[in-house]
């Protein structure tokens, strides 16, 4: 049970990092971003929708390359952003294993993204 929601978490946290084009930077695209570069391996990329300092980034890829997390479907079902801009909740159904449950495990989850300095990244 331990291991599914930190495979959850983990798989969220990958949804939001971003930085993109004005075309890309919409919540939803952050999202959808980040399970696309995870799914390909490429965590450096998908670390870019994120909110975590650069500095950091590479802490966390080893974590999640030792975890064996794979990602193998993910649909972004939907968003809503606050009346302020500067926070949005994007609805994503996720499907992911790792290494410890090499199950693959379904869920609907809530991904939060901040926007900072005028571009969405997802909060982890």
């Amino acid at each position: 049970m331990f291991m599914k929601k930190i495979s959850i978490i983990l798989a969220t946290f990958l949804a939001f990092s971003f930085t993109a084009c004005n075309n890309d930077n919409t919540p939803e695209k952050v999202v959808a971003n980040f399970y696309k570069y995870s799914q390909e391996g490429n965590l450096e990329e998908a670390m870019k929708y994120s909110n975590i300092p650069e500095n950091e980034q590479p802490i966390i890829i080893q974590y999640i390359e030792n975890m064996g997390m794979v990602i193998h479907n993910y649909e972004v079902l939907g968003s809503t952003i606050d009346d302020g801009d500067t926070t949005a909740t994007v609805n994503l159904h996720l499907e992911a294993s790792n290494a410890f449950n090499p199950d693959t495990l379904k869920s609907d989850i809530d991904v939060v993204c901040l926007k900072i300095n005028g571009d969405w990244k997802m909060k982890f």
